[in-house]
Protein backbone atom coordinates (compact mmCIF):
# COMPACT_ATOMS: atom_id res chain seq x y z
CA UNK A 1 0.00 0.00 0.00
CA UNK A 2 2.98 2.54 0.74
CA UNK A 3 4.55 2.01 -2.39
CA UNK A 4 1.22 2.69 -4.35
CA UNK A 5 0.93 5.88 -2.48
CA UNK A 6 4.38 6.84 -3.13
CA UNK A 7 4.09 5.94 -6.75
CA UNK A 8 0.88 7.91 -7.09
CA UNK A 9 2.20 11.18 -5.31
CA UNK A 10 5.51 10.51 -7.26
CA UNK A 11 3.19 10.35 -10.45
CA UNK A 12 1.15 13.32 -9.74
CA UNK A 13 4.20 15.46 -8.57
CA UNK A 14 5.14 14.92 -12.69
CA UNK A 15 2.15 14.92 -14.76
CA UNK A 16 0.85 18.13 -12.48
CA UNK A 17 3.92 20.18 -13.15
CA UNK A 18 4.02 23.14 -15.95
CA UNK A 19 7.26 21.70 -17.29
CA UNK A 20 5.17 19.25 -19.63
CA UNK A 21 3.04 21.24 -21.11
CA UNK A 22 -0.94 22.05 -21.09
CA UNK A 23 -2.46 18.93 -22.65
CA UNK A 24 -4.50 21.18 -24.66
CA UNK A 25 -6.17 19.10 -26.71
CA UNK A 26 -7.13 16.56 -23.59
CA UNK A 27 -8.41 19.72 -21.55
CA UNK A 28 -10.57 20.83 -24.45
CA UNK A 29 -12.21 17.48 -24.82
CA UNK A 30 -12.68 17.26 -20.97
CA UNK A 31 -13.74 20.96 -21.45
CA UNK A 32 -16.25 20.08 -24.31
CA UNK A 33 -17.19 16.77 -21.98
CA UNK A 34 -18.34 18.43 -19.21
CA UNK A 35 -20.86 20.60 -21.02
CA UNK A 36 -22.05 18.45 -23.50
CA UNK A 37 -25.48 18.08 -22.00
CA UNK A 38 -27.50 20.02 -19.46
CA UNK A 39 -27.04 16.88 -17.43
CA UNK A 40 -24.30 16.16 -15.27
CA UNK A 41 -25.56 12.32 -15.89
CA UNK A 42 -25.28 12.15 -19.25
CA UNK A 43 -22.21 14.04 -19.26
CA UNK A 44 -20.91 11.17 -16.86
CA UNK A 45 -22.19 8.09 -19.43
CA UNK A 46 -20.39 10.36 -22.01
CA UNK A 47 -17.32 10.39 -20.43
CA UNK A 48 -17.41 6.60 -19.58
CA UNK A 49 -18.30 5.53 -23.56
CA UNK A 50 -15.19 8.31 -24.22
CA UNK A 51 -12.73 6.50 -22.16
CA UNK A 52 -13.91 2.91 -22.94
CA UNK A 53 -13.47 3.56 -26.72
CA UNK A 54 -10.13 5.30 -25.14
CA UNK A 55 -10.49 8.59 -27.00
CA UNK A 56 -9.75 10.01 -24.03
CA UNK A 57 -6.53 7.98 -23.76
CA UNK A 58 -5.79 9.04 -27.35
CA UNK A 59 -6.08 12.97 -26.54
CA UNK A 60 -3.40 12.50 -23.90
CA UNK A 61 -0.97 10.59 -25.88
CA UNK A 62 -1.81 12.99 -29.22
CA UNK A 63 -0.65 16.11 -26.36
CA UNK A 64 2.62 13.85 -25.07
CA UNK A 65 3.81 13.03 -28.44
CA UNK A 66 3.02 16.09 -30.67
CA UNK A 67 1.28 18.85 -29.13
CA UNK A 68 3.54 19.71 -25.97
CA UNK A 69 6.42 19.28 -27.67
CA UNK A 70 5.57 21.58 -30.14
CA UNK A 71 4.68 24.18 -26.90
CA UNK A 72 7.94 22.72 -25.39
CA UNK A 73 10.45 24.17 -28.29
CA UNK A 74 8.48 27.09 -28.85
CA UNK A 75 6.96 28.33 -26.25
CA UNK A 76 3.35 27.89 -27.13
CA UNK A 77 0.68 25.73 -27.96
CA UNK A 78 -0.45 26.24 -31.61
CA UNK A 79 -3.93 24.31 -30.36
CA UNK A 80 -4.15 26.44 -26.96
CA UNK A 81 -4.04 29.56 -29.18
CA UNK A 82 -7.00 31.57 -29.78
CA UNK A 83 -7.90 33.04 -32.81
CA UNK A 84 -4.82 36.74 -33.22
CA UNK A 85 -2.96 35.12 -31.01
CA UNK A 86 0.92 35.28 -31.85
CA UNK A 87 3.97 33.93 -30.55
CA UNK A 88 7.59 34.38 -32.09
CA UNK A 89 10.67 32.48 -30.57
CA UNK A 90 13.97 32.64 -31.95
CA UNK A 91 16.11 29.50 -32.42
CA UNK A 92 19.66 28.88 -32.82
CA UNK A 93 20.58 25.77 -34.44
CA UNK A 94 23.65 24.38 -36.82
CA UNK A 95 24.94 27.73 -37.76
CA UNK A 96 21.49 29.08 -38.99
CA UNK A 97 18.89 31.40 -36.67
CA UNK A 98 15.32 30.48 -36.99
CA UNK A 99 12.41 32.47 -36.33
CA UNK A 100 9.40 30.48 -35.28
CA UNK A 101 6.02 32.46 -35.28
CA UNK A 102 3.10 30.06 -33.73
CA UNK A 103 -0.78 31.41 -34.78
CA UNK A 104 -3.77 29.08 -33.76
CA UNK A 105 -3.34 25.66 -35.66
CA UNK A 106 0.19 27.06 -37.40
CA UNK A 107 3.98 27.36 -37.47
CA UNK A 108 6.03 29.55 -39.74
CA UNK A 109 9.46 28.62 -39.41
CA UNK A 110 11.99 31.18 -41.21
CA UNK A 111 15.40 30.84 -41.03
CA UNK A 112 16.80 34.88 -40.74
CA UNK A 113 20.62 34.10 -40.51
CA UNK A 114 22.70 31.56 -41.69
CA UNK A 115 23.69 29.32 -44.78
CA UNK A 116 19.72 28.92 -44.63
CA UNK A 117 19.08 32.28 -44.73
CA UNK A 118 15.40 32.68 -45.99
CA UNK A 119 14.22 29.50 -46.54
CA UNK A 120 10.53 29.26 -45.02
CA UNK A 121 8.38 26.35 -43.32
CA UNK A 122 5.17 26.38 -42.33
CA UNK A 123 3.40 23.77 -40.25
CA UNK A 124 -0.24 23.25 -39.88
CA UNK A 125 -2.82 21.71 -38.23
CA UNK A 126 -5.89 20.35 -39.61
CA UNK A 127 -8.32 19.73 -37.30
CA UNK A 128 -11.09 18.20 -39.68
CA UNK A 129 -8.49 15.63 -41.07
CA UNK A 130 -6.48 15.60 -37.44
CA UNK A 131 -3.06 16.15 -39.14
CA UNK A 132 0.11 17.79 -38.89
CA UNK A 133 1.17 19.37 -42.36
CA UNK A 134 4.09 21.09 -44.11
CA UNK A 135 3.61 23.82 -46.85
CA UNK A 136 6.35 24.81 -48.26
CA UNK A 137 6.64 28.03 -50.37
CA UNK A 138 5.79 27.02 -53.47
CA UNK A 139 2.43 25.84 -52.14
CA UNK A 140 3.30 21.75 -51.58
CA UNK A 141 2.02 20.25 -48.90
CA UNK A 142 3.86 17.93 -47.47
CA UNK A 143 1.19 15.30 -44.80
CA UNK A 144 3.76 14.72 -41.21
CA UNK A 145 1.37 12.63 -39.42
CA UNK A 146 -1.93 12.10 -38.57
CA UNK A 147 -4.43 10.46 -36.35
CA UNK A 148 -6.11 7.57 -39.00
CA UNK A 149 -8.29 4.38 -37.74
CA UNK A 150 -7.14 4.54 -34.03
CA UNK A 151 -3.24 4.31 -34.89
CA UNK A 152 -0.96 7.62 -34.86
CA UNK A 153 0.80 7.60 -38.30
CA UNK A 154 4.23 9.46 -39.02
CA UNK A 155 4.86 10.05 -42.68
CA UNK A 156 8.81 9.34 -43.50
CA UNK A 157 10.26 10.96 -46.21
CA UNK A 158 10.55 8.08 -48.54
CA UNK A 159 7.03 7.83 -48.68
CA UNK A 160 6.80 5.10 -45.67
CA UNK A 161 3.80 5.54 -43.01
CA UNK A 162 5.11 4.23 -39.54
CA UNK A 163 1.72 3.26 -37.85
CA UNK A 164 2.24 3.77 -33.89
CA UNK A 165 -0.38 2.64 -31.38
CA UNK A 166 -1.51 4.86 -28.45
CA UNK A 167 -1.56 1.95 -26.55
CA UNK A 168 2.39 1.97 -26.75
CA UNK A 169 4.63 3.33 -24.62
CA UNK A 170 6.16 7.36 -25.70
CA UNK A 171 9.25 5.14 -25.67
CA UNK A 172 8.01 2.27 -28.16
CA UNK A 173 6.70 5.11 -30.07
CA UNK A 174 9.86 7.15 -30.28
CA UNK A 175 11.90 3.79 -30.98
CA UNK A 176 9.42 2.89 -33.78
CA UNK A 177 10.65 6.30 -35.10
CA UNK A 178 14.00 6.08 -34.75
CA UNK A 179 14.14 2.13 -36.26
CA UNK A 180 12.55 3.57 -39.42
CA UNK A 181 14.33 7.06 -39.51
CA UNK A 182 15.60 6.85 -43.07
CA UNK A 183 17.58 10.46 -43.69
CA UNK A 184 19.02 12.77 -41.70
CA UNK A 185 18.19 15.81 -40.07
CA UNK A 186 20.37 18.05 -43.30
CA UNK A 187 18.20 16.24 -45.61
CA UNK A 188 15.16 17.72 -44.08
CA UNK A 189 12.47 19.82 -45.47
CA UNK A 190 14.22 23.49 -44.96
CA UNK A 191 17.29 21.70 -46.44
CA UNK A 192 16.67 22.26 -50.30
Amino acid sequence: MKKIVISSLLACSILFTSCLGSFQAFNNLKDWNQGATSSKFLDNLIFWGLNIVPVYGLFFLGDALIFNVIEFWSGSNPIAMKDGETETQMVEHEGNTFEMVATKNRVQITVVEGPKKGKKLDLVYKPDEKSWNAVRPNGEIIKLSSFEEGFYIVYMPNGEKIKIDPMNTQQEGLALLNEAKTCYYGEGLLAD
